[in-house]
């Protein structure tokens, strides 16, 4: 399975952050596991949009941080590519 990341959220972030903590974090995770495992751990939980949209969660960990976690709402899904939005981190 592949991914593709919406430029408006990252756009807020440094370019630093963008490839040390998110580009490397979704590079690895997604180079790694199986496309199941990938659906497996989609959360049920979802995230509400401020236009309210609701999308589900996929939180993976931040490689540049053991403490952190990279939280993205899926927001689209064709074939086997998931489009992703980056929300923030959280603390894992």
């Amino acid at each position: 399975m592949k991914y593709a990341l919406r430029r408006q959220e990252i756009a807020m972030c440094s370019p630093e952050y963008v490839t040390e903590h998110i580009l490397k974090s979704l590079n690895s995770y997604f180079g790694k596991q199986d496309n199941k495992r990938i659906i497996d751990d989609i959360s049920q939980e979802k995230y509400v949009s401020p236009y309210g949209g609701y999308y589900s969660l996929l939180r993976i960990n931040d490689l540049a941080d053991d403490n952190d976690m990279l939280e993205f709402a899926v927001i689209g899904r064709q074939h086997d590519v998931l489009e992703l939005c980056f929300l923030g981190r959280m603390k894992g």
